[in-house]
């Protein structure tokens, strides 16, 4: 920072013998365009100098520094020479900070001058003009020299008195005149030049606005004042400026911000508005057209061949003639204030083809309808779909009034909530509301418990068909009924019902017994068959002799624990004929059909034949073991490898060793693209050696233990002979069998 006005000061004060001291420790030098100096004169006088460009940062520090400076003589108060003639300007930001002229603040000093040059006389002449009261005891001196003199003599010297003209002599008061007429001269040179550096200044100034560069002051002559008031309006101007530009930032990044929302929920409104499913329009008083989605345009261009456009007026749109009169009465309606709907019928020969509903309201804006809305559905699919709902009920209803089964549905808690009439006439009773105040429903049932055993068989399987059941009629009377429910629950649960039909089977159940009268006296007839027949007619009648002894012993029984074990036993001989008829069924099958070439899935195989012997006795004490080994295609007879699996996994079932720990079956399977290879083998009795190779034979049991039919490994050679495979046996008694299968890929 240039130094050059301070050392004309120091100079100033060498000159004159005055004892000073610059005070280091409260210069203010840290910026690079602004310093400020605090001197102290005879231990009295304050002499403050500011150079430079200020702002009210740098005038914070000032007034900071000079409250310490004021207090460095505690004996008396300082005479304070404030000289601000070179600062460059004086900007609003400094003006706010200046101090100096409040009354708290001039208490420090005895006397208060102030250098009425340059910038100084800018900031004398601001405040006379706008705030005179705080220049009261404030003195202006025109130079730094009459002011020190000032301060050290106590008397206000001035040059141009009569005093000081009355001591010159005559040749010194003509050199004085001679001298003041140049000054004149060189003042008139210096008028006209700093009037057009004036008016350079201030067209630079009108040119370039807030680009303008703050005026140096390098031979500015007598403009230093005007320099100064120039520079603080142009300071102020860029403040201004910068403040009008900060504020023009903010206000378009909020706006920026506001559109960007506006434009946001526009957007998403409009492209709401454009995928309603409806046609939605609105016009104003005038019937032109203000706002449309895209189905509106859609159905406008299809339907009349026009593409509408905002501000089109549908009276002038002769397609649209022969809408005008409905459309213009509703239009009309709503421009009143009223909100109506409208569904209106489009036949072809009299059929409906199409169904419309409209909705037509007006807008109000400050309580002024501006025009109105048209929303408008094509609800002909809804329509149509009611109506054929509608059909089925009455189709339903006559169903339910004309239809012999007995419809019902009901819940665990509140029993019948539906019957038909043909329920009503099959259990006795005189009307539907008879029944749903009945409170005991067990009573129905010929066996009460039956009741429970059915419900917890539909929880259990959601679905059963055709499960024959006693029930039992008002007046008392069995009949049988054939039951087919379901169980179909609310969505989240809230409620359970059990929907289903009874089919009264007496009759047919009468004809089936006199049919298996029939079928028994027909077997009598065959008994001189071939040794088969023969065979298989002594395999038929043992379990038959079985039932009809129990039968007999059972009539005769009065404890009912051992009645209870006849029946268990006649339920034995039961599966055994039932077994014995599949068995042949299957024989019958394999020696007649031909085989089928279908792909195949062994783990669905062997799910389902597992699940089909899930109720053998013993079933859940045996571990299965399962490994398929099944990459590729494999193609074989599904029916036959069924049979073949039901029968080696049923034996391995039926014949576990019950004396070990951990009874298992295994069951292996490994494919390949020419074979599969199958082995089942178990931790079971086993099988003794000698009987090894008769096992496959017809009708063969190795022990009058045995559970089967005789046939069944008979039927499991047959049939993988028929798909050219091959079967192994290996077994040691009390450590179990493996049965090894080879079956041929068919699609190799």
């Amino acid at each position: 920072m240039n130094t050059a006005y301070l050392e004309e000061i120091t100079t100033l004060l060498d000159n004159q013998n005055l004892n000073y001291e610059l005070l280091d420790s409260l210069n203010i030098v840290d910026f690079n365009n602004f310093n400020c100096h605090y001197i102290l004169i005879e231990n009295c006088i304050l002499y403050a100098i500011t150079i430079g460009q200020v702002n009210g940062k740098k005038s914070q520090f000032f007034f900071k520094n000079l409250q310490e400076a004021a207090q460095l003589n505690q004996e008396q108060k300082l005479t304070f020479i404030m000289d601000t003639s070179h600062l460059e300007s004086i900007p609003a930001s400094a003006r706010e900070e200046i101090h100096f002229f409040d009354l708290s603040f001039r208490k420090y000093w005895s006397k208060f001058l102030f250098i009425y040059d340059g910038i100084g006389k800018v900031i004398i002449d601001l405040y006379e003009i706008h705030k005179p009261e705080h220049l009261i005891g404030v003195e202006k001196v025109s130079k730094p020299k009459l002011a020190i003199d000032y301060a050290i003599n106590s008397k206000k010297p001035d040059p141009s008195s009569d005093d000081y003209l009355n001591s010159l002599s005559r040749q010194e008061l003509i050199k004085e005149i001679k001298e003041l007429k140049a000054k004149v001269n060189v003042q008139n040179e210096d008028v006209k030049k700093d009037e057009n550096q004036l008016i350079d200044i201030l067209n630079n100034l009108s040119w370039k606005g807030k680009d303008t560069n703050l005026i140096k002051e390098e031979n500015v002559g007598n403009l230093i004042p005007v320099h100064g008031l120039l520079n603080t309006i142009i300071t102020d101007f860029k403040a201004l400026n910068q403040e009008l530009d900060d504020l023009r930032d903010e206000f378009y990044d909020k706006l920026q911000f506001q559109v960007g929302e506006v434009l946001h929920q526009e957007a998403t409104l409009r492209a709401i508005f454009d995928n309603l499913e409806s046609i939605v329009w609105m016009v104003d008083a005038e019937y032109n057209i203000l706002a449309f989605n895209n189905k509106f345009h859609q159905h406008v261009k299809s339907h009349y061949g026009i593409s509408p456009e905002v501000g089109m007026n549908l009276l002038e749109q002769s397609e649209l003639a022969s809408q005008y009169d409905n459309t213009i009465k509703r239009i009309d309606l709503a421009l009143n204030g009223k909100e109506e709907r409208y569904r209106d019928f489009y036949r072809e020969n009299g059929i409906v083809i199409k169904v419309v509903d409209s909705k037509i309201f007006p807008v109000l804006v400050n309580k002024y309808i501006n025009g109105i809305v048209c929303i408008t559905d094509d609800i002909t699919q809804n329509f149509e779909a009611k109506e054929r709902i509608k059909n089925n009920e009455r189709i339903i209803a006559s169903v339910n009034k004309n239809i012999s089964e007995a419809i019902y549905r009901s819940t665990h808690d509140k029993g019948l909530i539906f019957v038909n009439e043909a329920f009503v006439k099959m259990f006795g009773f005189e009307s539907k509301d008879e029944l749903y105040h009945h409170a005991k429903l067990n009573s129905l049932y010929a066996n009460p418990d039956d009741r429970e055993r059915l419900g917890n068989l539909l929880i259990k399987k959601k679905e059963v068909t055709n499960v024959e059941v006693q029930f039992r009629k008002k007046n008392g009377e069995t009949f049988t009924g054939l039951i087919s429910s379901m169980v179909s629950e609310e969505e989240e649960g809230a409620a359970t019902y059990f929907d289903g039909a009874i089919r009264d089977v007496t009759a047919i159940k009468s004809a089936q017994e006199k049919l298996k009268k029939q079928n028994r006296e027909l077997k009598k007839l065959n008994t001189e068959l071939d040794s088969f027949v023969y065979s298989a007619s002594h395999d038929l009648k043992a379990p038959l002799s079985s039932i009809k002894g129990l039968i007999n012993l059972a009539k005769n029984e009065n404890d009912k624990e051992q009645l209870a074990n006849y029946l268990d036993l006649v339920d034995q001989s039961i599966n055994k004929l039932d077994d014995f008829i599949k068995d042949i069924v299957d024989l019958s099958r394999n020696s007649r059909q031909d085989v089928k070439s279908e792909p195949i899935d062994f783990q669905q195989i062997v799910k389902d034949t597992l699940e089909n012997y899930q109720y053998l006795q013993n079933y859940d004490k045996i571990e299965k073991q399962i490994e398929i080994d099944s990459d590729v295609d494999f193609y074989s007879d599904k029916r036959r490898l069924k049979v073949i699996f039901n029968n080696l996994i049923s034996n391995s079932i039926r014949y576990f060793n019950p004396y070990i720990d951990n009874p298992y079956v295994k069951i292996s399977i490994k494919t390949d693209k020419e074979k599969s290879v199958i082995k089942i083998l178990d931790n079971g009795l086993g099988i003794e050696n000698q009987y090894l190779e008769k096992i496959f034979d017809m009708f063969f049991r190795a022990s009058n233990n045995s559970k089967g039919t005789g046939i069944g490994l008979y039927i499991v050679k047959e049939t993988i002979q028929k798909v050219n495979g091959e079967i192994k046996v290996e077994s040691e008694i009390e450590k179990g069998t493996t049965f090894t299968v080879t079956i041929p890929n068919l699609n190799a």
